[in-house]
């Protein structure tokens, strides 16, 4: 099983092969920032665009994708805007997850929305368990 709270030194190499420092910081990713882009778009091309739950698909994804920008999926949400895709956390910070590529999936807003509910869902249950 892996360790997603475990914290690596150092560097990173992204898929196009620039080096990046790895991010210590225990807060939420900044896209802003160079370097917090280009783990999103690690993250995403990893995962091929796609979201991980539903295989909802990144849609006129630039070839140079930097990861600063919204990428919209080929599904809809109900008020019939598009879905976009998010880099998720999957232990959260929270839980002592950490800003480490392992620790990262791709989702779409919909699971992603779903999936905290989830979570918080089994954090109650656990709590009422105990």
């Amino acid at each position: 099983m892996r360790d997603y709270s475990k914290s690596p030194g150092g560097t990173w190499t992204d898929y196009l092969g620039r080096v990046w420092p790895v991010i210590k910081s225990r807060h939420r990713l900044k896209f802003k920032y160079p370097a917090h882009a280009a783990l999103r778009a690690h993250v995403f091309h990893r995962d091929g665009y796609k979201c991980v739950h539903c295989k909802a698909s990144g849609i006129d994804v630039p070839f140079d994708y930097s990861g600063a920008d919204t990428l919209f999926t080929d599904s809809f949400v109900l008020s019939g805007f598009r879905d976009f895709l998010v880099v998720d956390h999957v232990l959260t910070l929270k839980a002592g997850g950490l800003n480490v590529i392992e620790n990262f999936q791709t989702l779409c807003e919909t699971c992603n929305k779903r999936k905290s509910r989830d979570d918080k869902a089994a954090i109650a249950a656990a709590g009422r368990s105990m």
